[in-house]
């Protein structure tokens, strides 16, 4: 999975240090700052379920409906 944390250094230093306590971290990227005068930064993951999720996912651990809306880019509209 690719995932992209946006936020100050610290709290990108603490989602990666909580994402890296549930999922299998393989690579972080340095913080890239945002232009201008912003203190935010970029952190990008690359992480993987732990292999006993692989095989069976625990019950009732998804946060995403069963049925997830996806968007239609060319009509810029949602369907199921």
């Amino acid at each position: 999975m690719k995932i992209r944390l946006h936020g100050t250094d610290a709290e990108c230093r603490a989602a990666a240090g909580a994402i890296a306590s549930v999922l299998d971290v393989v690579a972080a990227s340095d913080p890239y700052p945002d232009r201008g005068r912003s203190r935010l930064v970029r952190v990008y993951l690359d992480a993987r379920l732990p292999t006993a999720l692989r095989k069976s996912p625990a019950p009732g651990r998804s946060l995403l409906p069963d049925n997830p809306t996806v968007p239609d880019a060319t009509t810029n509209r949602t369907s199921r």
